[in-house]
This record gives structure tokens, sequence and C-alpha cells, in this order.
């Protein structure tokens, strides 16, 4: 048996363990962003886009900004690129707002945000990272949604190697894939992610805090 189908074996044994214990630990250890209490998915897809290389606190100041000056896709298409450079130069991405208009004006002219994979990482600016994950926050879907801070829970847990860029590990996208469940998707990602921004942390991971310590392939080596 190869080790892809060895680990992929351990996702199906583990699964219903590893979310259970993750669903509930994001339940109790959810972090409040305003991105996190709406259903519009063009803020959605926004707040993904800015929180490239950017810290939440950081984004939700701009965020709020941002949509108290042009609530939706048709007015920030209209705005002036350097008065949007303006409000989103905290987060270091002047440069993008060109970008950001670009992206709400195609928005705005297909009548809102594609709700397929492909329509998305068309629009200007939006990765795949993004658009995985305004697949599964704004629509539900069971998109595989990795970046290099949430495969360090994937990584550690199963035990994966480490040697390639989250974006282009093919295994850990098929174990990602595996472990991701079928229904909660939102609710399954933001768990993901605030484990791995809160305990599971890169250097120094807080494994005494984590709720998937005790099956925990990194943790268990580590010991």
């Amino acid at each position: 048996m190869s080790p892809s189908a060895g680990i992929l074996g351990d996702v199906q044994t583990d699964q219903s363990r590893f979310r259970s214990d993750l669903m509930k630990w994001g339940r109790q250890n959810r972090r409040s962003f305003p991105w996190r209490e709406t259903d519009d998915p063009f803020r959605i897809l926004v707040a993904e886009v800015l929180l490239q290389r950017s810290r939440g606190k950081t984004v939700a100041k701009v965020y709020e900004r941002l949509f108290a000056r042009w609530p939706d896709a048709a007015s920030l298409a209209r705005a002036r690129v350097d008065t949007i450079g303006a409000v989103i130069r905290p987060l270091g991405l002047t440069r993008r707002a060109g970008t950001l208009k670009e992206m709400a004006a195609v928005v705005n002219d297909v009548g809102g945000v594609p709700s397929a994979l492909d329509g998305l990482l068309a629009l200007p600016g939006v990765g795949p990272y993004a658009a995985g994950a305004t697949l599964a926050v704004a629509f539900g879907r069971r998109t595989p949604v990795v970046d290099g801070v949430t495969a360090r829970v994937y990584r550690r847990y199963f035990g994966l190697d480490r040697a390639l860029p989250a974006s282009s590990d093919p295994e850990l996208w098929r174990v990602v894939a595996a472990a991701s469940p079928a229904r909660k998707n939102r609710e399954w990602n933001w768990a993901v992610l605030d484990l791995a921004s809160s305990v599971c942390l890169p250097k120094v991971p807080r494994c005494h805090e984590c709720p998937l310590q005790a099956h925990c392939r990194w943790s268990q080596a580590h010991r």
C-alpha cells in the first residue's frame, strides 16, 4: 500500500473524531469578525481578499470603514482608486485598490458573486484560497480551503510531509477534501483557521490547549 493510501486510510478512520473534536472546539472558541456576521457573498469575498497577508483584527477595522463608505459592489465600482487606496492603506495593500475596484465592477456587471469556482477565479485579484473560502463560507460548498496557515492543522494531525508549499501539495489537498464535512462548511473552515491561528502555532504550538492533541501525529512525535 502506498504512503498516500495509508494516509487516506487514516483520514477515513479518524475523520469522525477529527471533525467532532474540532467542531466542538470551534463552537466554543470562535473568533468574532464582521464578515462572519453576514451572508452577503460580496462582503465575504472582499474580506477574503483583504485577509491575504493581513491579520484579522487589522482587516476588521478596514472592512468596516470600506463598507460604511461603499456598501455594495455597485458603489465600490464607482469609487476612485486613490480613495479606495486610502481606506485600505493600513493593510499595506494600496496598490490593490485598482484590483478591488475592477473586481467590484465585474461582480456588478454579472449580477453578483459567481457561485462556481471557475467564475470566482476569473475575478480580478481572486486566487484559489479566496475562491475556495468564498464557496465554503458564502455558499456552503464542500470545497477544500487550504493555505500555509490551515495546512499546519492537517499536516500535523495526519503526519503529512511538509516539503511542498500548501498550494501545490496534492496529497495535502486529497486529505483536506476527505476530512472536510459534507455540511456546515462555513463553521468547519472557521474552526480550522481559528485553531491554526491561536493554538496550532508555527513555532511554539500550544499542544496542551489543543482538542486534537491525543491523536495528533505531530504532538505524539514531539512529547
